[in-house]
């Protein structure tokens, strides 16, 4: 379930057609973990869903592997940040409101910037 528009699902299907570039983390057939390809801190890492879900207010108890696959993908791409600076943050937003995401697909990010030293 793609939604034509959206960015994610977009960088989902680029990765699954084998664009080079994409430096992947961690994949299952729910989620697809990578360095991201527009960081907005030192070290990004973005964690998606590959199902289109509008925001984790969309989750429904159909959804408890992709809910697994995610807490899974975030403890690895923890583990990888906090052993190349030492220290990570996660940031997540619903996906509902502009205000804080212009990105309305389920995804995180694993990060380290200089301002968590």
């Amino acid at each position: 379930m793609d939604k034509q528009d959206c960015v994610l699902c977009n960088l989902r299907n680029r990765h699954k057609g084998g664009e080079e570039g994409i430096r992947v983390v961690y994949e299952t057939e729910h989620v697809l973990a990578i360095h991201a390809t527009k960081p907005f801190a030192e070290v990004h890492i973005l964690i998606l869903s590959k199902k289109h879900i509008p925001s984790m207010l969309d989750l429904t108890e159909n959804d408890t592997e992709l809910v697994a696959d995610v807490c899974k993908a975030i403890r690895i791409a923890s583990e990888e940040v906090f052993a190349l600076k030492g220290a990570c943050k996660l940031e997540m937003n619903t996906g509902k409101f502009p205000k804080f995401t212009a990105v309305g697909h389920f995804h995180c990010h694993v990060i380290y910037d200089s301002s968590l030293d």
